[in-house]
């Protein structure tokens, strides 16, 4: 066995610990860090936006690539709502109307108590700053199942009514002692946005 000098265990060590394949993996790695870097910054520099506009296409579309679309309502810190109930109100043709469930296809009722997963897809759907896409999808599917189950007679007279009661905050409830706001709104395929009663 050889005696080695200090220089060369030195070399020979560090050459196989980084080989160049290692390397080429790193200088990605930094690349795709200071990307992403660069766009988490631009994402949080304050900028004036117009009135309902979301932002820049770039950093939206860049969102949807490491993240998916997603809409969180887990992080309140009390519960929004104290009550929450869902209902389509038909024009019976004779001046009432008839109430059916809001669940398709099958026009279920909406469960009480509620399951988390009609609760968090009607949440999403009615209560949502920006309606979501499969509301409108719902509420035309809506529509095709009535005229189907009653005719052309239920055809644009129709509301899916939602009676909820909002939590107030503590400040608010103290002063007068109210916990609860009821609120109604209703929906068809005319007013996908709503109108109050």
């Amino acid at each position: 066995m050889l005696p080695m000098s200090g220089d060369d265990s030195a070399n020979f060590s560090q050459g196989e610990t980084f080989p160049v394949k290692g390397r080429v993996w790193a200088v990605l790695l930094l690349g795709f860090c200071c990307w992403h870097a660069a766009f988490l910054i631009a994402s949080i520099v304050p900028r004036q936006t117009a009135s309902g506009k979301k932002g820049s296409p770039a950093l939206n579309l860049y969102r949807i690539f490491v993240s998916g679309d997603q809409q969180w309502n887990m992080f309140e810190t009390i519960p929004l709502l104290h009550s929450f109930d869902v209902r389509i109100e038909v024009d019976s043709g004779r001046g009432g109307r008839a109430t059916v469930g809001s669940v398709l296809p099958g026009f279920a009722p909406y469960p009480q108590p509620e399951f988390s997963r009609y609760y968090v897809m009607f949440h999403r759907m009615l209560l949502n700053s920006t309606s979501p896409s499969f509301f409108e999808a719902y509420l035309r599917k809506t529509d095709e199942l009535l005229r189907a189950r009653h005719g052309g007679s239920s055809t644009g007279r129709w509301a899916l009514v939602v009676d909820m009661e909002w939590t107030r905050t503590l400040i608010h409830s103290r002063g007068d002692g109210v916990l609860y706001v009821p609120a109604t709104r209703s929906f068809d395929a005319a007013n996908p946005r709503g109108v109050s009663p």
